[in-house]
């Protein structure tokens, strides 16, 4: 079978001496971690874990076999120091990075052959590996007169725990409580993060640190850290852009002295900054940036500790943008991060400030959430990303059921953006109406949506093909807004609706924006085509999944079926019949899977094909009678 994480096999025709006296010939840094004391004999089906240091990992691996072959060789689980992948522990170092390197230093020799840890070090490491990695599995007593049932263990650990404590003067009765005291004294607990990776496969870790771990209090619950390493440091300016436009109103920014960054070095990320599966390590931690969301994705499988699942998707981008035109071989991870509001605010202990978080932090965060609360009752909040507005149905005591906006303050510019359209041109009627306003909010009408503008889904996006008619409407808006020097991007789709009663609206207008110099004309305008490559200044939206080339998306011949030039000029207009067969070509090409793979008999008997030949039936039609 292949192995799993850190399980390897003993090559074939090595034994275990052998591998051994390989070992102190090349002088590997290892320690055999327990059960050593009958070493070369091990029992039947037992393994042998081994602490190795990172750089002597790939020799040690090098005499060994991912696989349980024919023969049965002698099964090995094998950490690194800092946990490099396959020598990991659920995700993390086996031990912290700097207990494993104390573990090793003070490794000796048994019987001038086999190495294993100093007394003190072997008391310490089994202690951990009984509590934090085993709990009740090891046969150990919660406490003193502990009464629960214990656990069949597969070694006698509180034999060997309290033959070592009589040799070093250790607590004589071991329990997994009072070892966790011990540890936690000498600064080996592992820290919250470390806790929470090792929690599901302990649950002793469960009813010890969570099972009543008080909750956060509500005003937390946005709350993240975002660590910098040493590399990233130039570019923090670059990490604050990157998570406003994530979503995340930043608070603070942190540039840890000496002792706080030994400190975060050791407690976060369970001591592990090394260069992990990257060329390169990011180095040690060297600023927070604290953030706040104030709209929280809180639908993971984590929901119980507040997870804010845009945490880790905010941090991919920053990582990504951190990473920008770096060389592959200069890689590194750029950052970290807390996952939930319990763990930020034990990053923040690491600050060694009583005051930060009450005297600094906590007024910024009320101040915020009151700006980012709804002037009125909630009824239901409607779905999107909520990067810079809370969108919500709400009961307005004159206008009966709304749609509010709510702009979060680093986001005023779109707030005032999208108020300007609302008050300047609502004459356009694709434009909403604006029912009120207030300081970041927008009050708009609950419009209802037939997708009569809709003539299909692309498949597989968001993006849908749109009719004759409303392309034109949306053209004409379009011109307009450039008459008035202004363009709009993330014209998309997914913005459009209908109502019954109030036609077409767009309902996305917060990156209105004003041409700076000269206007191009307007079969260039960047409403139509976007924002040319090398042209700076501007707010842009996220790659659409269309194509950002094109902008607004709707002007794109897949969704329009016809190209700009044609749009603006009515004479060079397609007709219907040809406008529904370059709609259907792009159809096509976003089918090009299932292209490849058919036949044109089954192509044609497909869904899409079928609607394809509807739709050239009724424009056929459609002109007859015309």
């Amino acid at each position: 079978m292949p192995a799993k994480g850190a399980r390897r096999h003993l090559a074939p025709g090595l034994s275990l001496d052998d591998f051994f006296a390989r070992l102190k010939e090349h002088d590997v840094h290892y320690v055999v971690l327990r059960w050593f004391d009958s070493l070369p004999h091990v029992d039947p089906g037992e393994d042998i874990d081994l602490l190795v240091a990172d750089e002597d990992l790939p020799f040690v691996r090098s005499l060994m076999t991912t696989r349980s072959g024919p023969q049965r060789t002698q099964k090995f689980d094998i950490y690194s120091v800092s946990g490099l992948p396959g020598s990991d522990f659920h995700g993390v170092p086996y031990y912290s990075p700097r207990f494993a390197r104390a573990i090793l230093d003070g490794g000796i020799w048994l019987r001038d052959r086999y190495r294993v840890p100093g007394p003190e070090q072997h008391y310490d490491s089994l202690a951990y590996h009984a509590v934090y990695h085993k709990g009740r599995a090891s046969g150990l007593a919660a406490g003193p007169g502990a009464d629960e049932e214990r656990l069949p263990a597969d070694h006698d650990y509180h034999a060997v725990l309290t033959e070592l404590a009589e040799r070093l003067g250790r607590p004589l009765d071991p329990t997994l409580d009072g070892l966790d005291r011990y540890l936690a004294d000498r600064g080996e607990r592992p820290p919250l993060d470390t806790l929470e990776r090792l929690e599901p496969t302990n649950a002793w870790i469960h009813e010890r640190f969570f099972a009543e771990l008080p909750a956060v209090e509500d005003l937390w619950r946005g709350l993240a850290v975002f660590v910098l390493r040493e590399r990233a440091l130039p570019q923090v300016e670059l990490a604050v852009a990157a998570l406003d436009r994530e979503g995340f109103e930043v608070l603070d920014v942190v540039e840890l002295d000496p002792q706080q960054q030994a400190v975060a070095g050791h407690r976060l990320r369970g001591g592990n900054w090394a260069q992990g599966p990257w060329p390169l390590s990011g180095g040690l931690p060297a600023a927070f940036v604290i953030a706040y969301d104030v709209a929280p994705d809180l639908t993971g499988p984590d929901r119980h500790r507040d997870a804010n699942q845009r945490i880790p998707q905010a941090k991919e981008r920053l990582r990504t943008q951190l990473l920008d035109g770096v060389a592959p071989a200069a890689l590194y991870n750029p950052v970290h991060s807390s996952d939930n509001p319990h763990q930020a605010l034990d990053y923040l202990e690491v600050l060694d400030d009583d005051s930060y978080v009450e005297l600094h932090l906590r007024p910024l965060v009320k101040q915020l959430v009151e700006a980012c609360t709804f002037p009125f009752p909630v009824v239901r909040v409607l779905g999107g990303e909520a990067r810079r507005a809370q969108v919500a149905v709400v009961e307005h005591p004159v206008h009966g059921a709304s749609v509010c906006k709510l702009f979060r303050p680093a986001a005023e510019r779109f707030f005032r953006r999208e108020l300007r359209v609302r008050e300047e041109l609502s004459h356009l009627a694709v434009v909403p109406d604006l029912l009120e306003h207030g300081e970041n909010w927008v009050l708009t009408s609950l419009y209802a949506d037939d997708r009569s503008h809709a003539r299909r889904q692309l498949p597989g996006r968001q993006d849908t093909q749109l009719t004759p008619e409303a392309v034109r409407s949306l053209t004409r808006f379009a011109g307009e807004l450039h008459d008035r020097g202004l363009f709009l991007l993330d014209l998309s789709t997914h913005n459009l609706v209908t109502d019954p009663v109030a036609g077409l609206k767009v309902l996305d207008l917060e990156f209105l924006q004003e041409y700076q110099g000269t206007i191009p004309p307007l079969v260039e305008a960047y409403t139509f085509r976007g924002v040319p490559r090398g042209v700076d200044g501007y707010d842009l939206p996220r790659r659409t999944q269309l194509t950002q080339r094109v902008g607004g998306t709707v002007f794109h011949p897949a969704v329009s079926g016809s190209s700009v030039e044609a749009l603006l000029q009515p004479h060079r207009l397609l007709d219907a019949r040809r406008r529904a067969l370059v709609q259907l070509g792009w159809y096509a090409r976003f089918q090009a899977r299932e292209l490849r793979s058919s036949s044109r008999s089954a192509l044609l008997s497909s869904r899409w094909g079928k609607d394809a030949k509807a739709i050239v039936r009724a424009v056929r039609r459609k002109h007859r009678t015309a």
